[in-house]
């Protein structure tokens, strides 16, 4: 299961460390090269990256389902390889878009990453494979982030608790949390901010000093958060995804009755009249129950169509893309997957 590669590259010097990174540096940086690949080389990608997983024990969605007319390769430099896709229409999430990837270093499968996108902000999930983790993981990662800043538009970058410890021995067993705060990230609970802050101080105030497994558990209670400098602060701080299908769902209800097919029904009556266009996806029910969405000006109500054509038949990417030129509709989404007002984060 190994990949053909031209040349290795040898590591001629140490490798490089956590503190020899810096995300916000690495974000700013001159775009990666990428390519898309042609339907037959993305075929054997594919097959090799379900056979790696399988071989691990592992599944990930877009894995499963992936979209074989837009696989992409991306040289991240030092002898790595991504090769990255989405999901093709009938598997697509309701509101998020979904891209997935598999990594190689020299030509060895080395590890994977995925991405839930919404607007602006994307969960990010990373595994590396147990033999690498030694190896410049903190510039992968952030050689990752730049990539899909760069391919995706995306800069607030979330990691969903589980990743760090949350009913995952292995997370908590690794120290994962410390991994991401030295990155930069911050969580976004106050209660497990005021534990990271007290946990700080004795990491300074005692040489040697190690978090125990019981505090580590405590700072995987919540999400955390890493935004880039040109992101808007404390924007997602409140935001969950569940929350907004949630009230998606309670305005639909209250529109169109609890049936699902007279809601798909009247939902996508609801979004031709408004927008000119006719689906029964998730994301036009979602449209649908917006408040006054019939009085949006018609370069809003343009776009929002292109939105959902995008979902029905376009690319993950240019769906994303289009969302984040909408600030009316970012706005409504926004209010309705956040517990309160949103703010700048708590110094």
């Amino acid at each position: 299961m190994r990949l053909s590669r031209r040349s290795l590259y040898i590591h001629r010097e140490p490798l490089l460390r956590r503190s020899d990174v810096s995300l916000p540096r690495e974000l700013q940086g001159p775009p990666l090269p990428t390519r898309r690949l042609a339907r037959a080389e993305a075929r054997r990608i594919l097959e090799l990256i379900v056979d790696t997983s399988a071989m691990r024990y592992r599944e990930l969605y877009g894995f499963s389902h992936p979209d074989e007319s837009g696989v992409f390769h991306a040289d991240l430099g030092r002898g790595v390889d991504l090769f990255y896709f989405g999901v093709p229409p009938a598997w697509r999430l309701p509101l998020r878009a979904y891209h997935g990837g598999l990594f190689f270093k020299n030509g060895v499968p080395a590890g994977y990453v995925e991405l839930l996108s919404l607007f602006e902000r994307a969960e990010v999930g990373f595994n590396l494979y147990y033999t690498f983790r030694e190896g410049e993981s903190a510039w992968l990662y952030a050689r990752l982030l730049r990539l899909f800043h760069q391919v995706l538009g995306v800069t607030c970058f979330s990691v969903d608790p589980y990743q760090i410890g949350l009913e995952n021995p292995e997370a908590v067993d690794s120290g994962a949390f410390w991994f991401y705060r030295k990155m930069g990230f911050r969580p976004v609970d106050p209660a497990v901010h005021a534990v990271m802050e007290r946990e700080e101080a004795r990491i300074r105030r005692t040489p040697g000093y190690h978090t125990s497994h019981a505090t580590l558990e405590k700072l995987a209670r919540g999400y955390i958060l890493y935004e880039a400098p040109s992101s808007d602060p404390g924007a997602w701080d409140n935001f969950t995804v569940r929350r907004l299908g949630q009230a998606v769902q309670r305005a639909a209800v209250r529109q169109f009755g609890d049936d699902p097919q007279s809601i798909r029904e009247s939902a996508s009556r609801g979004v031709a009249a408004a927008l000119g266009c006719e689906s029964s996806n998730a994301f036009a029910i979602a449209l649908s129950t917006i408040p006054n969405l019939s009085r949006w000006t018609a370069d809003q109500k343009l776009a929002a169509r292109r939105i959902v054509e995008a979902k029905d038949t376009g690319s993950e990417t240019r769906y994303l893309r289009l969302m984040q030129r909408h600030p009316r509709l970012r706005a409504a989404f926004l209010k309705w997957g956040s517990s309160a007002p949103t703010g700048r984060p708590a110094k």
